[in-house]
């Protein structure tokens, strides 16, 4: 036999049973939250990567570019690719730095280096296309370590 304080002792009960169905379906949300945010941020991390891929291409496609043919138009393009990839690296510099203890400034500071030399290089009509393919190999090397 059942006795209930209360007229209508159901109505109780039904309260209790509410009470612990949403406390479990918040242990369940909170669950669920922390799965997501690692599925959010191993999606922005994929799309990130995805991101530096296509600017380290085109740093390549471009730098070839101007292999072939060393003009300022095509000095342009590829000193803006490498800007491009820089600036996408700085967006995770607390991440490269704590990774690889690498410090991005004074390879960008390398690079640009690099990059004026190659203007000054295109300034010099009697410089050859060798001076200038090892100068970007070099900076190829120096962007591929960040990269990486």
């Amino acid at each position: 036999m059942r006795i209930n304080p209360l007229e209508d002792g159901s109505l109780k009960g039904h309260q209790i049973k509410n009470k612990k169905v949403l406390k479990g379906k918040l242990s369940a949300r909170t669950s669920q939250q922390t799965g997501f945010l690692d599925v959010f941020e191993e999606v922005e991390e994929d799309t990130y990567n995805q991101l530096l891929e296509k600017a380290i291409r085109s740093v390549v496609d471009t730098g070839n570019d101007l292999i072939r043919s060393p003009t300022e138009e095509n000095f342009k393009k590829y000193r803006e690719s490498v800007k491009q990839f820089l600036k996408l690296i700085e967006k995770k510099l607390y991440r490269i730095e704590r990774e690889r203890g690498m410090d991005l400034h004074v390879v960008a500071s390398q690079v640009n280096e690099k990059l004026n030399e190659i203007a000054g290089t295109l300034l010099q009509a009697e410089s050859g296309a060798i001076k200038l393919s090892a100068k970007i190999e070099e900076i190829y090397g120096l962007l591929i370590n960040i990269y990486r």
